[in-house]
């Protein structure tokens, strides 16, 4: 289909050049002319391509991810005072509060009710979602559910200290436990009293010192992967994930609110200080360097947007100008490099273009939500 010609007399080059970019939606290409905003609406347009009506979930990425993608549009809509997005919220929590899982060579089809499963962590992830969704439409029923979830993952608690990251498997994950800290002080916040024989703030801050006590910090200040147990013996599977790095960041500004212990905020800016040193590269761009650029798993697709969020609510409550500089030289380099001047859906890497999904558009949003934070 071709575009009417308009007509020249009295146009200068520039503004048939306007006319043509206006009828046919080519976004201007420089940073800086295009606000925050505005490129953060274009991640969200992606991720609308890729919402179900259906099941309420996005394609091309899977059930836990769906998670994280409702919390930044969730972060997203609260930073840019979009209120008509309570109906999205409202619509994902009606389809898969009660989902139908298809059936695996492991496990015949079943019911997944009020978000648990077999893995804790994949309930954390929900768990965080609704409290962000409680947060920013009022309603008590995300709150309600928050608990539902919080009560099934504390069942989880081994004999040993620390939360397991599946049910039957005797692994500890440092995110199944990070997550539930974090968690923990949140719901300790929204009024959550006992739990499992102990208080969400007790919960939390047992996970935190089973976690410092347990040797998962390693000599760089990066929290490793978690505890395994086999032949017998227990060892440390030492990978290093920018999720783990920054998902207990707000769990530590929390335990600092409420209790005044500054210990909680000095180990939330070591580990973002670690992270800037160990998971960067020469650019001072975030890398998930376990995988990076073409090795990453779905999952690990969406680590670094978790980091950033996290690193958001820290800097919220204890800035420092070396996270905003840091903050805005990973967004310049998604919007320029990874989406080249908002012509390409970002990947896994964040300066150069690389494959998307779901997945890698939100944790691209949380990194834009970190910035429209600083503008707050």
């Amino acid at each position: 289909m071709g575009f009417p010609i308009p007509n020249l007399q009295g146009f200068t080059y520039y503004k048939l050049c306007l006319s043509l970019c206006l009828i046919i939606g080519i976004h201007f290409q420089s940073y800086g002319q295009i606000t925050l905003e505005k490129q953060a609406e274009e991640l969200t347009h992606y991720l609308d391509t890729w919402y179900n009506k259906e099941t309420g979930l996005w394609e091309t990425t899977s059930w836990w991810n769906a998670a994280n993608i409702l919390t930044a549009l969730t972060n997203n809509a609260r930073l840019t005072n979009d209120p008509t997005f309570k109906f999205t919220i409202a619509d994902v929590f009606h389809k898969t509060k009660e989902f139908e899982v298809a059936a695996t060579d492991e496990k015949s089809a079943w019911v997944c009710k009020d978000y648990i499963n077999d893995f804790y962590d994949d309930e954390g992830w929900w768990a965080l979602a609704w409290l962000d969704a409680w947060e920013f439409t009022g309603e008590q029923k995300y709150l309600d559910m928050a608990n539902i979830i919080f009560d099934d993952i504390t069942t989880g608690w081994s004999d040993q200290g620390g939360l397991y990251w599946k049910k039957g498997l005797d692994f500890r994950g440092s995110i199944s436990n990070g997550l539930t800290m974090t968690l923990a002080t949140r719901l300790h916040l929204a009024g959550t009293e006992t739990v499992n024989g102990k208080s969400a703030l007790l919960w939390a801050t047992t996970i935190w010192d089973w976690m410092i006590d347990s040797q998962l910090l390693d000599a760089n200040g990066n929290i490793q992967d978690g505890i395994r147990f086999e032949n017998g013996q227990e060892s440390i599977k030492e990978n290093i994930y920018t999720y783990n790095q920054g998902v207990v960041l707000t769990g530590l500004v929390n335990l600092y609110k409420i209790t005044g212990n500054v210990h909680y905020l000095e180990s939330a800016h070591s580990l973002v200080k670690a992270t800037l040193e160990n998971l960067t590269n020469n650019g001072l761009v975030l890398v998930e360097k376990i995988c990076e650029p073409d090795q990453c798993n779905p999952d690990a697709k969406q680590f670094k947007g978790i980091f950033m969020r996290h690193l958001m609510y820290l800097n919220d409550h204890s800035p420092r100008e070396t996270y905003k500089a840091f903050i805005l030289k990973n967004v310049k380099a998604l919007w320029e490099k990874a989406m080249e001047n908002g012509t390409k859906a970002p990947g896994v890497v964040w300066d150069k273009p690389s494959e998307a999904n779901a997945a890698t558009v939100s944790s691209a949003l949380d990194a834009f939500n970190a910035a429209l934070s600083l503008q707050e």
